[in-house]
């Protein structure tokens, strides 16, 4: 019997140079041809195709929702003015000004209309407050923050085609706007991710352009490049392919041939993507600016190791910097809908410490939650690379939705941070928003969401909190129940309530805005530091796959995945005594214990001699950092998503999907390829995700010829997800699979957002969730780690 359960969840204008395939005109150059440059075509803008009118339909909340289904299962229609069988009342309205479809109060709002073509073309899609489109059986995410920024592309066919979008109401003005190209990839410059030049800095950054590519099949073997000029060298990045009906961010290098030296300078940088699969190639133009060394905030660029996307943050500097001094380093975490640049610019500069300010990949983007969580850990390296860091003095702090990521960092990385400093933060989810709690598999695969459950590990931190008393949107009693907990513990905790001020509050206590730049705090950080390597400490994580480090140990696998990991360490003279629950494997830095002094180390009552290096303990093999699961742990690196040549289209339309939901979600940037496509030079560089896929060569524990089958239990009209070694030494792979003749089930795994993570594996069916689980240590299927068999 199965259990069910439940799941917690520009126009702009492409100048065209002509190649495509076959290779056109090529002469000898040493040992190989080469392509000749091509000639750029004329510039031709997108054309405006709104229709003349959109049939509206609203449902309020709490209501059903019959259209839904119809949409998806590709049987609506377009519906006539009235009231239709399911007791929708639909009405025609043509779009205003940008498009607009009029005010919009709580609810949701379908909006479809017929857009007719002659011949089939791209078509470009403005969705503001939306949160999925369609046109015929393709889909989209919308904008649902209604930034005004996002475009999306879909291929229209000859005749007549449907689009329908779905518009959530409480986030803006719903704006739907259409235009029709003949261009392959179209760039948009509303949605760039730049640097400022800074004064004095010839260093390399990175320039991401979001690229909507409009044909129905993969570009493959695409090049990035930054054409040479007086300031910039011609550079080059190769990318497997530009996936189907898609948009994804491009990455471009910048390598200044100089430093920069005149502040407020317009700087051209002239990019173009080439692609022997393409019938063009297409150039764009972007302009920077060149930024002062006086201590104003700027933007910095870098290209991240989770995706290989360009991703910034913003940097308040010292007014001067001392080339030969070393500076605290605070990383500061922005709210809900704020840019990491204007983070940067709400502190006053320092001149002990550079403040910088990760993205969390969007302004809203993931909580400070998953790759949230990823990226404010990724700036915190490379601002330590880029600036001279005394690693002793690093501070986390942030405000709201960041102030949830102070909460977060700090407790699940103690070892990395002095003091943690919230403000106006909520502890989680199930605190803040009433979700409720996952259970299962699903609550060892979400459990790093609870604050609440590690707050133990700020036991060797000062934490300085700070909220106002009259907040609307994060109530007070958030931070007063954090606080009081950990007064409870005993912890070093101070907590400052401002009289009278709500969420976002300023006086004239800082040169900065007081709610983030409160000087008692900052005062609080500059006499605190780190010790790096503490020999006396207790800390508990989730997963290694979550927070792996502390101090002078790495995790690298637990007993069960149902129950934290701790260690207790404590030294006496120069052994050091360390004590584990639930940890199956783990590393000791032997290096970092001889500098300490330390020469003897006891490890559960086992004692080993300290060495100069590495020191693991426990089976190394099966799970690992790198490949231990849960799922999210695939996506958390560089991608590929490989579809199917032939057989249903699903896939295909599932991986175009899923590229663009990253783009729009964490401005990522993705692969997507036919397997025929997927080499083995690619899998070097790429976790796979396959989607319907079973590669030649490697075994896995689950079946879906004519039904999904697991450790004996058959699932019929079933799908699964999961991840799995692939075979390669140290790598993962990902499958989303179902039996066939339901590849429709796929839709419902929508991976990319906060605080939802899957297990190792998950079943579903159109009834619901079937079955979920983990993998034991040695990645086999054990019943008793899974439910719902």
């Amino acid at each position: 019997m199965i259990r069910r359960f439940a799941c917690a969840s520009l126009a702009v204008l492409a100048l065209a140079c002509r190649g495509g395939e076959p290779p056109g005109t090529v002469e000898e150059a040493g040992p190989a041809p080469r392509r000749l440059p091509a000639p750029t075509a004329p510039p031709q803008s997108l054309a405006p195709a709104d229709p003349d009118r959109w049939m509206l339909g609203f449902i309020a909340p709490g209501e059903a929702d019959p259209v839904r289904p119809r949409v998806e299962d590709g049987s609506f229609t377009l519906p006539a003015e009235g009231t239709d069988e399911d007791g929708i009342r639909w009405e025609a309205q043509p779009p205003g000004e940008e498009g607009s479809l009029g005010p919009l109060g709580r609810g949701v709002l379908w909006a479809a209309a017929i857009v007719r073509v002659d011949e089939p073309t791209g078509l470009v899609m403005r969705a503001d407050t939306a949160l999925t489109v369609w046109v015929n059986d393709a889909r989209q995410p919308g904008d649902v923050y209604a930034s005004g920024r996002i475009r999306v592309p879909f291929r229209l066919e000859a005749g007549d085609n449907l689009v329908v979008v779905r518009a959530v109401g409480g986030r803006g003005e719903p704006r739907v706007q259409l235009w029709t190209t003949d261009r392959e990839l179209v760039f948009n410059p509303a949605d760039l991710t730049y640097p400022d030049l800074l004064v004095g800095d010839g260093s390399t950054q990175y320039l991401g352009v979001p690229v909507l590519q409009t044909t129905g099949r993969a570009l493959r073997d695409v090049t990035a490049r930054v054409v040479e000029d007086e300031r910039f060298e011609a550079t080059a990045i190769e990318l497997p392919a530009l996936p189907p009906a898609a948009v994804t961010q491009v990455p471009f290098e910048l390598r200044p041939k100089a430093p920069f030296e005149e502040a407020g300078a317009t700087v051209p940088v002239r990019v173009r993507l080439e692609s022997p699969s393409a019938r063009f190639s297409y150039e764009t133009t972007v302009e920077l600016t060149t930024a002062p060394t006086d201590g104003t905030a700027y933007r910095r660029t870098f290209r991240s190791a989770i995706d290989r996307s360009a991703q910034y943050y913003g940097v308040r500097p010292p007014e001067t910097v001392d080339p030969d001094a070393d500076y605290a380093l605070v990383l500061s975490l922005h709210g809900a809908s704020v840019e990491a640049a204007g983070q940067a610019r709400a502190y006053a500069s320092k001149d002990w410490a550079y403040v910088v300010a990760a993205t969390n990949r969007r302004p809203f983007g993931f909580d400070w939650e998953d790759w949230g969580r990823l990226d404010g850990l990724e700036v915190l390296e490379e601002a330590k690379r880029a600036f001279s860091i005394d690693e002793t003095r690093v501070y986390v702090t942030g405000h709201s939705m960041g102030g949830h990521g102070t909460w977060q960092l700090g407790s699940l990385f103690p070892g990395r941070f002095a003091l943690a400093g919230p403000s106006a933060g909520w502890a989680s989810f199930y605190s803040y928003t009433g979700r409720p709690r996952p259970s299962g598999p699903f609550a060892r695969s979400q459990a790093s969401s609870d604050t609440y459950a590690y707050l133990s590990n700020l036991m060797q931190r000062p934490v300085y909190v700070i909220h106002g008393d009259a907040d609307r949107n994060v109530p007070v009693r958030e931070s007063r129940e954090l606080v009081s907990r950990l007064e409870d513990m005993g912890a070093d905790v101070t907590y400052h309530e401002e009289p009278g001020a709500r969420h976002w509050w300023n006086g004239d206590v800082s040169e900065g805005t007081d709610c983030v730049d409160w000087p008692p705090m900052f005062e609080q950080m500059r006499a605190t530091t780190l010790d790096p390597t503490e020999l006396v400490f207790d800390f508990v994580s989730p997963s290694p796959f979550v927070s792996p480090t502390h101090s002078y140990v790495t995790l690298r696998s637990a007993v069960t995945p149902y129950e934290d990991l701790a260690i207790h360490s404590e030294v006496e003279g120069d052994t050091v005594t360390l004590d584990t629950e639930n940890v199956r494997s783990l590393v000791l830095d032997g290096a970092a214990l001889a500098d300490r002094g330390v020469a003897t180390v006891v490890v559960d009552g086992e004692a080993m001699t300290v060495s100069d290096g590495p020191m693991p303990v426990g089976p190394q093999g099966g799970k690992r950092p790198g490949v231990h699961g849960p799922f999210n742990e695939a996506l958390s690196h560089p991608f590929c998503f490989v579809y199917p040549d032939d057989g249903p289209d699903t896939y295909r339309r599932y991986a175009s999907y899923l590229t663009s939901v990253w783009a729009v979600r964490g401005n990522g940037l993705a692969c997507a390829v036919p397997a025929s496509r997927f080499t083995a030079a690619m899998r070097a560089d790429y976790q796979p995700v396959y989607l319907g896929v079973r590669p030649e060569g490697v075994d896995v524990p689950f079946a879906w010829e004519d039904a999904v089958t697991v450790g004996g239990h058959r699932f019929e009209g079933a799908a699964a997800a999961f991840v799995y070694p692939d075979g390669e030494e140290g790598s993962l792979a990902a499958w989303i699979v179902t039996t066939p003749g339901h590849e429709e089930l796929v839709w419902t795994v929508m991976p990319f957002s906060s605080g939802s993570a899957l297990p190792d594996y998950f079943v579903w069916t159109d009834e619901g969730g079937a079955a979920a689980g983990f993998f034991d240590p040695s990645w086999a299927f054990d019943e008793a780690l899974g439910a719902g068999f």
